[in-house]
This record gives C-alpha cells, structure tokens and sequence, in this order.
C-alpha cells in the first residue's frame, strides 16, 4: 500500500500558481503513526509512503520520526519520497535521506521562478533555489525536477528547461496552471506550443551530442507508442490514497476538504466501499475524448486534474486538452528526428 501524507498546509512560498490554503495546520506524530499502522495493515510486504504539503520539509522532525517508527516492522520493505520545494534542503537531511533512500523530487520553474515563486514579502527565490538545486543534484543525481508555467511565463519555458538542463538537471516535468482561474487563452497556448517546439529541439541536440536529459512530458507520450502501454492510469484512490494533516483520507490531494470524497481516517481505516465507490465513478469516460486517436497517449483518466479544473472527474478541460495534443506532436517530432539521427541509442532509450 502506499499513502501520501499531508504533513502541513502552511509553506514558505507563495507561489502564484498554487492551489493550496496555506493554513496553519500540522499533523500530529500520533496522526502519521497511526497512518504507517495502516498501512502496514493493508499490506505487510511492502509500504510507500510520501511526505507532502505544504511544504514538508517544515516538518523535518515528524519525517525523522516516521522513518524510525518504521524499522519496528520486522519484515516489511518501506519506501520513501518526498516533494518539496527545496529551500529547506541542507546537508543534514540530505545525507539521512541518502541512509534512508528516500527520494526527492523538487520544485523549481527555471528561469519563471523570478515571476511565479515567491516569499511571503513578494521576493523570488532564484538564487536560493539555485543553490538548494545544486546541493540536491550531488546527493541525488537523478532528481526529478518539476516546473510549472502559467498564461504569463509560458514565453519563458525554453529558457527556464534550458536553464534547469545546464545545472544538471537529468529528469524535468513541466506542468501547466491547473486552476480555472488561471487565464489561458488561444494566444497563450500558441505562445506555449512553440515553445514546446523549441524544447524538443534542445532535447534532440542533446541526445546528438550523447547526453541523455529526459523531459517527461514528451518521453511518457514516446513510451505510450514504443512499449504499446497507457501513458497515465489514475486509478483514484486505489494506489496511493492521501492523509491529511487530521487524519482524514482521500482519494487524490485535490479533493482534500470536500466532504464528499472522504474515504475514511487513520482512526477507523479506509471504507473499502467508499473508495471503491469513489474509483468506479472516477472511470467514467469524458464524452469529450471519445473516438480520439490520442486517447492512450493522453492523460484525460486523470480524475484530480479533471475535478480540479472542471470541477468534474469526467470533464475535461479545453486548455487540458489542447496542453496534450501539443505535447504528442512536439514529441513525435522529436522521435523522428531521434530516429534519424541514431537509430541504435534511440531503440536502447526507447525501446
């Protein structure tokens, strides 16, 4: 079983594009405890268990806490990872997250970060973030990175990716502003597409010269082809349900606070029925996508990202669906050219 456990709502940041309340709540030691027992309960063989926000590194007691109250399970694998921002990283954790093997994926929009993340007092954190990125980089090579954009820095992305890929960065997400406030329009997605545009070509540039840099959103729609598998399966609340600061458990964390998508406590355990309830309405199929040639390689199942922007599991929204038909293209394009260049490292990496 695997769970993610909102340590906090409160955060450091204030970053434009966020969704969370930035409450002055935490989680008791008492709360995360009982939600290893859990899951432990669930499934004796095998635990994943992920610290999440907020910013979880405001935590970093109740994290040390968890992975001691671990090894008291004789037989039992754990696994750790954590998303955080980053400012709080330093040698000490880094170093028990190496002896831990937890793994840690960081939040860091290049070169947007300027516009987008920022201190409480309107600062960004650009030069913070840079050396938090490089301290992280020499313990965990491999970091996933995660960017987000919005209608107004969507002209900087191939900067920023760029950016990120000259520091070390080996493997890069790039989301979009989930929010139905967030304002994009035709003229900002077309700004963003060519953008994409020139990312592939950087990544292709790079794979020419040797190097392997992975930018996630066009390797998962390449794999959806090269290995004939989905590119995303949201399976809602099935494979990692959320634990929020107060014990109670969803689905996904963009359901956190609505009443009507609690599936238990760490009290009373999951609601087997609730959440199966919860998971058969999550596959109801978005009218919208049926007949679609980039179904499988698209990522309209994602329920928390459709309820998020939709306010529906089983909607999907215009700019959604516009963000994945540009990253196909960008992708294929980039394959091709892959392809062409070197067909013996394209089938190593892909194939």
């Amino acid at each position: 079983m695997n769970i993610s456990l909102i340590l906090t709502k409160q955060c450091n940041l204030r970053c434009r594009y966020c969704f969370e309340t930035h409450e002055n709540v935490f989680m008791t030691e008492e709360t995360a405890l009982k939600a290893i027992d859990m899951a432990v309960r669930n499934n004796d063989k095998s635990v994943g268990v992920s610290f999440f926000g907020g910013e979880p590194l405001l935590c970093k007691d109740l994290i040390y806490r968890c992975v001691e109250y671990s090894k008291r399970f004789d037989g039992v694998k754990f696994s750790w990872n954590m998303t955080t921002n980053g400012l709080l990283l330093n040698r000490e954790f880094l170093e028990f997250a190496r002896e831990n093997k937890i793994f840690i994926a960081m939040s860091h929009d290049g070169l947007m970060t300027r516009a987008n993340r920022l201190y409480s007092d309107g600062r960004n954190c650009l030069e913070t973030l840079d050396s938090r990125l490089k301290l992280l980089l020499k313990y965990q090579p491999s970091a996933f990175i995660m960017a987000t954009t919005t209608p107004e820095t969507a002209g900087d992305v191939a900067e920023s990716m760029k950016y990120l890929f000259e520091r070390g960065v080996r493997r890069l997400n790039l989301a979009i502003d989930a929010r139905p406030e967030a304002g994009w329009d035709e003229p900002s997605m077309e700004v963003l597409s060519s953008q994409l545009k020139m990312v592939a070509g950087y990544v292709c540039d790079q794979f020419c010269k040797g190097r392997d840099v992975y930018f996630n959103p066009f390797e998962e729609k390449i794999l959806a082809i090269t290995r004939d598998r989905a590119c995303h399966i949201c399976k809602l609340g099935m494979r990692k349900p959320y634990i929020d600061w107060n014990g109670l458990i969803y689905p996904c964390i963009q359901f956190g606070d609505v009443a009507d998508y609690v599936m238990g406590s760490v009290q009373t355990g999951i609601d087997a029925g609730r959440r199966e309830s919860i998971y058969r309405k999550s596959l109801q199929s978005p009218e919208f996508c049926e007949g679609c040639a980039h179904r499988k390689r698209c990522v309209n199942d994602c329920a928390c990202i459709n309820f998020q922007q939709c306010g529906e599991m089983s909607q999907v929204s215009g700019e959604q669906c516009a963000f994945q038909r540009m990253l196909i293209e960008c992708a294929d394009e980039m394959a091709r050219e892959m392809l062409e260049k070197d067909e013996k490292r394209f089938s190593a990496r892909y194939l």
